[in-house]
């Protein structure tokens, strides 16, 4: 029998799994990844809200034995058994992220990420890290966010209690090093080069600094190259014996195994690990634009790039819902509203993408059109224009009256569809789902009811994304960055 807290857990609208995707699945500009012995996820063709999960009858999600528990010292667990692959899935989340940081340790959560997979512990070296890592076949990983970083591993059943022991080592057991640190810097230092050199990365990038003005979303998950060139090893001591600890830790683990037995083993390696709790500000909700920004930056590309972004609902706000089913109508679904009407007799662009990012202290509608340059002022009067419209569009058959219902487009059920289906393939994701829950588990608001994601979704109704729509895209506050050929710039 599941406990019903866990039950409860688990049939929640895991919000703060969509966390994860602005971790794990959303575009690269945006996500910080250090992976090992696996290629990247192509995460740009895969719809950004994937982070939920169901029980009940659904026949996708395999029955099985589920435990939920705290470990003495501070460490949240949970436990799911998924017997359909023989494969063993965890997660360990730190709540740690570019948020935690200052103009002093901008960059300090992505270096040690990297730090953490590649260089080693006080009981063996990079070296024999990546050697242990090969010998079982084991998919390894980390990401950093604004909010969390994720430490994720994936291996065959029977190696389970290699994994364990290998993740408590890495995150528990850091060893610092000046001169690996120094060369963990060049390749960090490389990395943000290359994502400089990435026009929508760049430019997203423009837009959280703008739109998150003084709130510490706008710091780049990145970090500075000031700041990572002077990062010392005492420094990185602090900030890493600071957070990494395990009251400020969970760890999901999902797979083929005897819910009892692994409970013992995750007692076993994690339960005598020591730590201070940690007191962490309070961070506000971040506020809207006073005004405009607009920002043209030169790049060596050879088509212009124009990126919208404005304010949009944190993950504990009922309002993502909508802003999920209208995001997809509008510049995600296989004929969106807003790629016709810029690709029109006018031609304006070329493509037309749209993505929410979805933060606990607020989100980010964002807009990507790649065009000819020549297009860029008229491109963005159309699509403000088209953007200020939307809550008075018709979106589902019931919003016509007479004939032209019978012919009018259903875009409401087709996202609805389309994010179910989403939803499904995500299910059968183990590593996905142990991330899903390590995240909720740090982000989750303390005594807020929950709803099922999908029945939140199928809930919604045309006049609920109208409404939506009046919030957050109606407003004449947006951030306009506009990438435009020219000049390598030097930032």
């Amino acid at each position: 029998m599941r406990p019903k807290s866990l039950k409860k857990l688990m049939k929640t609208n895991v919000a703060a799994a969509l966390s994860l995707v602005q971790i794990l699945l959303q575009p690269e500009e945006r996500r910080s990844s250090a992976m090992s012995w696996t290629p990247k996820i192509n995460s740009s063709l895969l719809v950004i809200f994937l982070g939920f999960m169901m029980f009940g009858n659904s026949p996708l999600y395999p029955e099985g034995e589920t435990s939920s528990f705290r470990l003495a010292n501070g460490l949240r667990v949970c436990l799911v058994e998924k017997n359909n692959v023989p494969l063993w899935n965890a997660v360990v989340a730190v709540n740690l992220g570019s948020k935690d940081e200052t103009a002093e340790t901008s960059g300090l959560t992505h270096i040690l990420e990297h730090y953490i997979l590649f260089r080693g512990t006080e009981l063996r070296s990079g070296s024999e890290v990546s050697r242990d890592i090969r010998r079982h076949g084991a998919y390894f990983n980390a990401h950093t966010g604004e909010d969390l970083s994720l430490f994720e591993i994936s291996v065959p059943a029977e190696d389970a209690a290699f994994a364990l022991r290998n993740q408590r080592e890495i995150l528990f057991n850091l060893k610092l090093d000046q001169a690996a640190l120094d060369q963990e810097k060049e390749v960090i230092l490389e990395e943000i080069s290359h994502w400089e050199d990435d026009p929508k990365g760049y430019a997203l990038s423009l837009v959280y600094q703008h739109l998150f003005k003084g709130h510490p979303y706008q710091n780049p998950v990145f970090g500075t190259k000031e700041v990572i060139q002077g990062i010392t090893v005492e420094k990185m001591e602090q900030f890493y014996r600071r957070f990494f600890t395990p009251s400020n830790c969970s760890l999901a683990v999902v797979g083929d195994f005897n819910v009892k037995e692994m409970e013992g083993q995750v007692r076993s390696v994690f339960g005598e690990i020591t730590g201070k709790s940690l007191e962490k500000p309070a961070y506000s909700q971040a506020r809207p634009l006073a005004k405009n920004v607009e920002l043209t930056v030169e790049m060596d590309v050879n088509k212009a790039y124009l990126v919208i972004g404005t304010l949009a609902p944190g993950y504990s706000s009922p309002d993502q819902y909508p802003v999920d089913v209208l995001t997809e109508i509008l510049g995600r679904s296989i004929n969106p509203m807003l790629y016709s009407a810029l690709s029109g007799d006018r031609r304006l662009v070329e493509t037309v993408n749209m993505a929410y990012y979805v933060h606990k202290y607020g989100g980010v509608i964002a807009v990507f059109l790649t065009l000819d340059p020549k297009n860029i002022g008229a491109a963005k009067r159309e699509a403000v224009d088209f953007l200020r419209k939307t809550r008075t569009k018709n979106y589902a058959p019931e919003d016509f009256s007479g004939e032209e219902k019978l012919y009018a487009f259903d875009f409401l059920a087709g996202a609805k569809n389309q994010i179910r289906r989403s939803a499904y393939r995500a299910q059968e994701r183990g590593l996905l789902v142990a991330s899903s829950l390590a995240s909720f588990m740090l982000l989750k608001e303390e005594g807020r009811e929950e709803v099922p994601y999908l029945d939140s979704i199928d809930k919604v109704s045309s006049s609920d994304l109208r409404e939506a729509a009046g919030k957050y895209l109606c407003r004449s506050e947006y951030v306009f960055i506009s990438i435009i050929p020219g000049k390598k710039s030097q930032r």
